[in-house]
């Protein structure tokens, strides 16, 4: 297996700057990150499809570290951290591991299969405790992350495997349209389901640190330092119900992890406006993501009444924007739209991240946030 080449001094400085720009410390710049699109076809330099890295753990390894030396390769002088991912073992791993069946395919992470509980009356079939170590997914789950401690002397951290929320895992157990009803039906029920899946969770990162040591665990995968900066969370329900039930069946065992591990990272698939930011911030997360609000674009506005909304609540922002019309390139895709740019980082609580297509562009980018850095860090 292909050894990693990076230069261990410079991500050394991006892990201490980020440590501090997540804690709310003093900082002397903007931390960014940029990525050179790949032109290949391949996903960032990595060479195989989910389905072979479900597979044969050995590519999974050997393809993200071709990610990482791509990335390294390409544009080295930014804040970007290395991690090996076991996302591609898809959102139904630790459903997987109470009995529901996952279904590899080729160009995206495995999925459910049909559901293991048909009502909510049947949780008792649920086992008292995830099968981590026994099951398919937890040997894969186990084999992955080993292997890539051994493959890089330990010097890579590993984050967590996609466990999803504790409302996101139960989804996979039981139709979601079964779980809404029964908190109109049962809500004493979907509680005792919820507590289940936060627990299992615990369980389950448990089980990942005594293999490969809490020092080598990020748990946080979007700032990822081990031992640091809390846990991250996807929860793509946040728009699919209502606010009120949300903060009565879904933050309160969101806000569970993050009292336990730390407040870390928010993830959702929907949209935040106009009324789904409040679940978000019932959840009280410390950062959230810039690029899904509005499906896949918003325009200009949209972002900046998010970047205040935010702001106000002291939540840092991981992303890139996407807008309704134009780009934040302008022209031939050379100059950054730093009109925009300004809005979202003024007040440092921004990490900028872009993929564009030249390492050029990169440095372009580069150059826009250390200026709008030395202006917001100086005033």
């Amino acid at each position: 297996m292909k050894k990693l080449h990076y230069d261990k001094s410079r991500v050394m400085e991006a892990r201490d700057l980020r440590r501090r720009w997540y804690d709310g410390q003093k900082i002397e710049r903007l931390p960014f990150t940029y990525a050179v699109r790949a032109k290949d076809g391949t996903r960032q330099g990595n060479p195989y499809t989910f389905g072979q890295m479900c597979r044969d753990t050995e590519k999974a390894v050997e393809g993200q570290i071709a990610a990482m030396q791509y990335q390294f390769d390409t544009f080295p002088d930014c804040d970007y951290l290395p991690c090996f991912d076991p996302s591609y073992m898809g959102e139904g791993i630790l459903a997987s591991m109470f009995g529901a069946k996952q279904l590899i395919v080729e160009n995206n992470p495995p999925f459910v299969e049909g559901r293991f509980l048909q009502s909510i009356e049947e949780i008792d079939r649920l086992a008292e405790h995830p099968d981590i170590e026994d099951s398919e997914w937890g040997k894969k789950l186990k084999h992955f992350v080993t292997m890539c401690v051994e493959a890089t002397d330990g010097e890579i951290p590993v984050a967590v495997c996609d466990y999803q929320s504790p409302y996101g895992t139960a989804t996979k157990l039981l139709p979601n349209e079964e779980l809404m009803m029964a908190m109109y039906d049962e809500p004493e029920l979907v509680h005792t389901l919820m507590d289940h899946m936060t627990r299992a969770i615990i369980e389950v990162l448990n089980a990942m640190e005594k293999w490969i040591g809490k020092d080598l665990l990020a748990v946080n995968r979007n700032n990822p330092i081990p031992d640091h900066g809390g846990i991250i969370m996807w929860d793509d329900y946040v728009s699919v119900i209502t606010p009120e039930l949300y903060q009565e069946f879904c933050a309160p065992y969101n806000r569970k992890l993050f009292d336990h591990y730390g407040p870390g990272h928010l993830h959702t698939c929907g949209p935040y406006f106009p009324r789904f930011i409040e679940s978000c911030l019932a959840c009280k997360p410390r950062s959230m993501d810039i690029r899904i609000m509005r499906g896949m674009a918003r325009t200009r506005e949209d972002l900046i009444e998010f970047r205040r909304i935010t702001a106000e609540q002291g939540i840092l922002l991981f992303g890139e924007p996407i807008i309704h019309q134009g780009s934040i390139f302008e022209g031939k895709g050379q100059e950054p739209d730093e009109a925009l740019w300004r809005a979202l980082l003024a007040d440092g609580l921004a990490l900028a991240q872009y993929t564009g297509k030249t390492a050029e562009e990169g440095r372009a980018f580069a150059e826009m946030v250390r200026r709008i850095g030395e202006e917001t860090l100086n005033r």
